[in-house]
């Protein structure tokens, strides 16, 4: 098992690729077994107002992912 100390001695690139993993790994055992806190529905709404009133841009997650990449390596 990896530890808190383990992964302070990572790199940023390295972080975000343990918790890219670490997403695959939650979402590949259904989501039923994830359970979104209370607040999530209401922040997602949020978000979509936001959206629709051109005050959010979206990016496409692979290119936004990808940026990060760069940017931290």
């Amino acid at each position: 098992m990896i530890t808190t100390e383990q992964i302070k001695q990572l790199s940023t690139a390295e972080k975000l690729k343990v918790m890219e993993t670490l997403w695959q790994e939650l979402t590949a055992e259904g989501a039923d077994n994830l359970i979104s806190p209370a607040w999530h529905q209401q922040a997602l709404q949020q978000t979509e107002h936001a959206v629709r009133e051109g005050d959010e841009v979206t990016h496409d997650w692979e290119l936004a992912k990808q940026s990060l990449r760069n940017k931290f390596r």
